[in-house]
């Protein structure tokens, strides 16, 4: 190519997005226009001029399709973020609603708490007590080793235990004599002291027999007066013991009688046996000569010695008392 030689200039067609570039053929030259007959450097601004145009469309329609895709992406996205929000909102809805079972919960999660204070409080108290029972278990441990060693020795405590309680039981009897000689001794002192003072003992009492004569109503304050009263007859042998001391003097008793129909009683209070009684009764006795013999007597030494008389009449009397024996 020669310096003087003009430089073939670009030509291309665009049909849409397919664009054809080649160099044309030189025009002959009487073809050439005269306005196209020009430097070369034109041709070159011309060619960057089409390459622009062509890279931009080429970026226009690539960067189309990559919008085309993002805008598609945009959707997708916003319709995932719709049913996001759709999610919230009703999880939303769900924690207004179970918004008042938490404050529930809260208070049975309180009330749960304290119970389980008190169980740490009652498992604090179990732990104490456990402590306390270990160390009786090893008192208890210790102790029934302690047994263990009395369990060999209870043969020999056994026989002298034997030999005590034979000891004991002569201890006792020694004891039982003792009481009963002071119990004696007691009871003859007693007994001393009363006869001393004119009265006579016979089977628990103490009989006095007076030595000045009274009404029957005037003997009975007499003896009451000595914490006695006239005197009962109960048994056969008291009524032996009577007339034999009365010796064949005529002495007043202790039974009388409301009127001339009245029963017989004792003025000691002592129950009046009729049956027994009448055995001690004189022959033909008791008569209420008069109508007026509401006392008895004894009259004669003999066991029926009994006699009924006037009330009015002054006789010897006989008074009675039970022993009580005097504290020690």
């Amino acid at each position: 190519m020669t310096t003087g030689e003009e430089l073939p200039c670009a030509h291309f067609t665009v049909d849409k997005q397919n664009i054809a570039l080649w160099p044309r053929e030189p025009p002959t030259k009487r073809d050439q226009p005269l306005a196209l007959r020009k430097p070369s450097t034109i041709c070159v601004v011309l060619t960057f001029l089409t390459l622009v145009l062509v890279t931009s469309i080429l970026l226009q329609s690539i960067l189309y399709s990559w919008l085309l895709g993002t805008i598609s992406n945009v959707r997708t996205n916003a319709q995932l973020l719709k049913g996001r929000v759709d999610n919230i909102s009703t999880g939303s809805s769900e924690i207004k609603r179970n918004r008042g079972g938490l404050k529930v919960a809260s208070t049975q999660i309180q009330k749960v708490n304290v119970s389980l204070n008190q169980v740490r409080s009652q498992l604090l108290i179990l732990e104490t007590g456990l402590e306390k029972a270990n160390s009786q278990i090893q008192v208890l441990t210790r102790s029934w080793a302690e047994v263990d060693v009395l369990n060999a020795q209870i043969p020999e405590l056994k026989r002298d235990l034997d030999k005590a309680s034979a000891l004991n039981a002569k201890v006792r009897g020694l004891q039982n004599s003792l009481e009963n000689m002071d119990k004696s001794l007691r009871q003859q002192n007693d007994i001393l002291q009363m006869l001393s003072q004119g009265w006579k003992y016979f089977k628990g009492n103490f009989y006095y027999f007076s030595h000045v004569s009274k009404t029957w109503y005037s003997a009975q304050q007499f003896c009451t007066s000595r914490n006695s009263h006239l005197t009962s007859v109960t048994s056969e042998n008291e009524q032996e013991f009577l007339y034999k001391t009365a010796g064949g003097g005529v002495y007043w008793i202790g039974l009388t009688k409301a009127g001339s129909e009245g029963d017989w009683y004792w003025a000691d209070n002592t129950p009046f046996n009729k049956v027994q009684s009448a055995r001690f009764w004189i022959p033909g006795e008791p008569n209420n000569v008069g109508s007026n013999e509401h006392c008895a007597n004894i009259k004669i030494t003999s066991l029926r010695s009994w006699n009924d008389a006037s009330c009015d009449i002054s006789l010897l009397f006989i008074c009675k008392k039970p022993y009580i024996p005097s504290e020690s």
